[in-house]
């Protein structure tokens, strides 16, 4: 989650309303008010059943408003097609930034959510990209109703359990069979969102996700733990890399004891890969790699994350050292990368 949508996290402990703001990056005017006229609403759009038995709800958020980019900055360089030991564009990316806080509507009340895709979309669903000028920075989603596992004490507690999140590479994912995160009869769901805008002029774009989920009562259901796993965890989420190759490493001693069900890495424009090692058996769980050129509405920018998923990746115990490790190959210094991984635990109690 990066520095924004993490002070947005702040700011929903003391008031839980949507509050939209616009500023600009490193390359843009500095835009302190609102967009004119950002509103936004969550609201379900969609509810179908899926072949598995499961109920597919999409939630919609928005519109929200992109500002318009002021400042072109010096320019905004893509690989020409070809996929060098350098990852993503040569220049950082120039825009606009929207951040955006959001009362979700949850998906189901007393469920297992087994599965979540988001994306970002104009009115008539068409998807927004780089391609369209727009970009998703980041989204987090949170239940405030439930503790998060790896921030337990001061203020970022406060904000509630991270479930999910994801950057412009959108890559969601499903859990394996019998098992989901749960949401009680109460969930107090929300998002944290930070969007881009590289046009000048507005635009208005929605958040879309595709929850997959069931009943408690399903039989054979289990829950799974989310455990948020961060360079720079419980403060925000950004760290530096270099030009050029660089590695950065992150532990964690674990509070939990369980089976590991799910994993997934984000990194951000030259990230390689984000690799989740338990040092203390020697276990690799989890390798998540980034991909490139390969889908042209990402015009060369980092496209998806691959997942770790299956019935036993790996048993964690408490007090157990898990050891996470990520490799950039940018074409630029960077202070603002990130190095994240979630993993959905089935805990042993």
């Amino acid at each position: 989650m990066g520095r924004k949508a993490l002070l947005l996290a702040m700011a929903a402990v003391t008031a839980m309303g949507a509050a939209t703001a616009a500023s600009g990056s490193a390359a843009a005017q500095d835009t302190t008010a609102p967009p004119p006229g950002a509103v936004s609403q969550s609201q379900v759009i969609g509810t179908r059943q899926a072949p598995d038995g499961s109920t597919v709800t999409t939630v919609r958020l928005g519109p929200i408003k992109l500002a318009p980019h002021t400042d072109d900055g010096p320019g905004h360089g893509h690989p020409e097609g070809e996929f060098s030991p350098m990852h993503g564009p040569h220049e950082p990316m120039h825009g606009t930034h929207t951040r955006s806080l959001q009362m979700m509507l949850p998906p189901c009340v007393a469920c297992f959510v087994n599965g979540i895709k988001p994306d970002l979309v104009y009115a008539d669903g068409r998807q927004a990209n780089y391609d369209t000028k727009a970009m998703l920075h980041h989204a987090v989603f949170f239940d405030r109703s439930r503790a998060d596992v790896t921030c337990s004490g001061g203020w970022v507690a406060l904000a509630g359990r991270r479930i999910f999140a994801s950057g412009n590479e959108r890559t969601g994912g499903t859990l394996p069979d019998g098992y989901g995160v749960a949401l009680g009869v109460l969930p107090l769901t929300y998002a944290a969102l930070e969007l881009m805008n590289l046009d000048h002029h507005e635009q208005e774009v929605f958040l879309t996700v595709e929850f997959s989920h069931v009943p408690w009562f399903t039989p054979g259901m289990r829950e799974v733990t989310p455990v948020w796993l961060d360079k720079d965890n419980c403060r925000l989420s950004e760290h530096s890399v270099p030009e050029g190759e660089s590695h950065t490493n992150w532990k964690w001693t674990s509070t939990v004891k369980g089976t590991l069900k799910g994993a997934g890495g984000h990194l951000h424009d030259g990230g390689e890969s984000v690799t989740l090692t338990n040092s203390t058996t020697g276990k690799v769980l989890c390798e998540s790699r980034a991909a490139y050129n390969t889908i042209p509405s990402f015009m060369g920018h980092i496209e998806s994350m691959s997942r770790c998923l299956g019935q036993d990746l790996g048993t964690i115990d408490k007090g157990d050292v898990l050891d996470m490790d990520s490799v950039y190959h940018t074409h630029y210094a960077d202070d603002h990368a990130m190095t994240i991984m979630i993993a959905y635990v089935h805990e042993q109690r």
